[in-house]
């Protein structure tokens, strides 16, 4: 054979070793990219399981203290629900862990009247049932606490766990001639509430006949585009609906789009009974 022979033959030979290779190379799979797992929930310990059965029996024992004044809020409600002239779809009563311990904070509120109802928060701090302050209801009658009131356009109300860590926001809106909107932020720790921001927007006419809004954040005016982006910021922290009442369709509001009715958290005060009774 000679040079140029063998030199074809060569390169044959190294072509078809290439085509080979590259065959096996495609044959073979891309391994899948592994999927994230969501993390694991942390198990609760002895001491967090004796604690939440030690905080259901006190919280038990206060809402039977409190069953009459829980059972004659009677205008909680939904959109067409008419609590004029009849009950409304009693949920007083909620459980939802704020603080991160494992032992669910207590919700419910009590009538002061046929018009006024306060919302009462407990925590459990290991060995008994403690009410929590909470800041930004300081005016009106019954001051202190944030109120559901049936009169004029009524209040409409959520009360939600936040996605960050130890936080709860309350929203609510109510007015007359005019409508306000707010939204108080607060960070659970030790045991406390703390008001950590507020956001108000009053909508009404202005004196030129048109749709004025009003915004404020912590007390100072703020700009539209300011005060819309807090009111967006607050609605995004969404995670669990805890307890709500709302007397109208509220389109112009997102809040109520982040959970259905049935999906809150709030239940009856039988339900309540029956929950912090199991053992």
């Amino acid at each position: 054979m000679n040079t140029k022979m063998k030199l074809r033959s060569a390169i044959t030979i190294l072509l078809s070793a290439l085509l080979i290779l590259s065959i096996a190379g495609c044959s073979k799979k891309v391994p899948k990219k592994e999927e994230k797992k969501p993390p694991k929930p942390k198990k609760v310990t002895e001491k967090q399981a004796k604690n939440r059965k030690a905080a259901y029996s006190a919280y038990k024992t206060i809402i039977e203290q409190n069953a009459t004044a829980i059972k004659a809020y009677s205008w909680q409600t939904v959109p067409g629900k008419d609590t004029y002239n009849a009950r409304g779809i009693d949920r007083p009563i909620a459980l939802c862990d704020i603080d991160g311990d494992n032992v669910p904070e207590l919700f419910f509120f009590t009538a002061n009247n046929e018009f006024d109802a306060q919302m009462h928060i407990y925590t459990f701090n290991g060995q008994e049932a403690v009410e929590l302050s909470y800041d930004g209801f300081n005016e009106g009658a019954y001051s202190g606490k944030f109120a559901d009131q049936q009169a004029a356009a009524g209040t409409s109300f959520v009360v939600y766990k936040g996605k960050d860590a130890n936080t709860l926001y309350i929203y609510y809106s109510n007015g007359d001639d005019y409508m306000q909107y707010n939204v108080h932020k607060y960070v659970m720790k030790n045991s406390k509430l703390e008001l950590v921001e507020t956001i108000s927007d009053l909508v009404g006419q202005g004196d030129s006949g048109n749709t004025v809004d009003i915004y404020k954040r912590n007390g100072k005016t703020v700009s539209g585009a300011q005060g819309a982006k807090s009111f967006t910021n607050s609605s995004a922290q969404f995670d669990k609906a805890i307890i709500f009442s709302t007397y109208r369709e509220e389109n112009n509001v997102s809040i109520w789009k982040k959970f259905s009715f049935d999906g809150a958290l709030c239940i009856s005060y039988d339900q309540a009974i029956a929950k912090l009774s199991e053992k």
